[in-house]
């Protein structure tokens, strides 16, 4: 069993003599050691968040130039196709134009040789009717 005598008061006083000696030498530093960690803590991230809102605004700052200089791009971009159309539109009606006028020369030098090659066969036609005539008949017939 437990005695109740003065060893027990004696121990009380130690544990309270420990308790505030161990206050001012370990537990007031370590809490303040830990506040002053946390408050740098809090304080850098205070720091990386103002950095990642600088840093957001300085992308959209960057991406909104980026886009300012690509018009201009873009535009030019734009004006040469626009130009390289209307180029191609040309030279393809001036295509257009030059087959159809070798076209039409075609057809004239077609129907100027069929002209000649008709009167051509037309001559032979005649002699040919004739000689063929003379050996049905099997007499001249001029």
């Amino acid at each position: 069993m437990i005695d109740f005598n003065y060893t027990l008061l004696i121990q009380f006083f130690n544990l309270i003599v420990l308790l505030i000696i161990l206050n001012f030498l370990l537990f007031k530093p370590v809490l303040r050691a830990i506040n002053k960690r946390e408050g740098t803590i809090s304080s850098l991230d205070g720091r990386i968040q103002k950095a990642k809102d600088d840093m957001g605004a300085f992308e959209k700052e960057y991406e909104e130039q980026m886009r300012e200089q690509k018009k201009p791009l873009i535009a030019g971009k734009e004006s040469t196709l626009a130009g390289a159309h209307t180029e191609s539109m040309h030279i393809v009606e001036q295509a257009r134009a030059e087959l159809s006028s070798e076209l039409e020369r075609v057809k004239s030098e077609i129907g100027v040789e069929s002209k000649k090659v008709f009167d051509s066969l037309k001559a032979d036609v005649e002699k040919l009717s004739t000689e063929v005539a003379q050996k049905i008949l099997q007499r001249s017939l001029s």
